[in-house]
């Protein structure tokens, strides 16, 4: 027997009203997930505050009513909906809001997450204003594993070229022959956008100075990826960046701590 059966039994069917609120600043992400709970615990939700809205510190996001059971069972199972995905919608914008439009912030690291979290983690990242994708049309990203497949930069590029209207997406690691080389090479073959994924800024200058030395800077865009956070995102920036791909500092971020009070109960009386 559930001990709350136990100690919950004398309040019946009596309904009582709850309230959660925010405890820090941020971007309000997971309501969707949120609701959905809610209404599987059987709550009456009074309001709900709007995806991607801005809180402060004692900012009620949600008032809903319930018997003690589900009261009790909504602390448990609803404040886990928006934590995480608040504070992953928060880092994002901090980011997005850092950029001031000069670069496209995206996060791709949704990838390396459970499947079980996934959509909940894009949704937030989209949420915080970043995108999930390195370009919002269709693309064919190249990375080390099909380039070392196809046994090289061209051959790869080729094939994927066969592939009409997508943008070809070409990851640079500098492995097989230097950074300099590998762009050159994934431009000849027809890439539209060139991944410096070495978290190595010098890597990302040097690939800037050969696209301009060379006159195909205007032809392509550089993106970057590899510890980028809010510290050091201005030199990524003026190194040449285009599209910067952030991955820990958005998705390991610290939730976003909430609370969930019992504050009256439907007769009117407050506790």
């Amino acid at each position: 027997m559930d001990v709350r059966e136990f100690l919950l039994t004398p309040l019946g069917e009596h309904k009582f009203i709850l309230e959660i609120t925010a405890l820090q600043p941020g971007i309000l992400a997971g309501t969707g997930r949120l609701k959905e709970a809610a209404q599987g615990l059987g709550l009456d939700i009074q309001w709900l505050m709007p995806e991607g809205q801005r809180i402060t510190p004692n900012t009620c996001i949600c008032r809903a009513m319930g018997t003690a059971w589900q009261v009790t069972r909504a602390e448990e199972e609803l404040l886990g909906c928006i934590g995480k995905a608040s504070g992953v919608a928060t880092a994002a914008y901090e980011l997005v809001t850092l950029a001031k439009g000069r670069v496209k912030v995206v996060c791709g690291a949704w990838k390396k997450v459970p499947l079980e979290v996934r959509a909940e983690l894009r949704q937030a990242i989209a949420t915080g204003g970043a995108g999930i994708r390195i370009v919002d049309e269709p693309f064919v990203y190249l990375d080390k594993n099909y380039i070392r497949m196809f046994g090289g930069i061209i051959p790869a590029v080729r094939r994927a070229r066969e592939l009409q209207g997508r943008v070809i997406v070409v990851q640079l690691r500098g492995e097989g022959e230097p950074l300099e080389e590998e762009a050159r090479k994934a431009v000849t073959g027809g890439a539209h956008i060139l991944m410096v994924d070495t978290g190595r800024l010098e890597h990302l200058k040097v690939v800037q100075e050969v696209a301009f030395k060379e006159g195909f800077r205007d032809r392509i865009k550089l993106a970057f990826a590899g510890g980028v956070n809010k510290r050091n995102l201005e030199e990524v920036i003026s190194a040449g960046a285009d599209i910067v791909d952030v991955g820990r500092a958005i998705i390991d971020a610290p939730l976003l701590d909430f609370r969930l009070d019992v504050v009256g109960k439907t007769n009117g009386e407050k506790l």
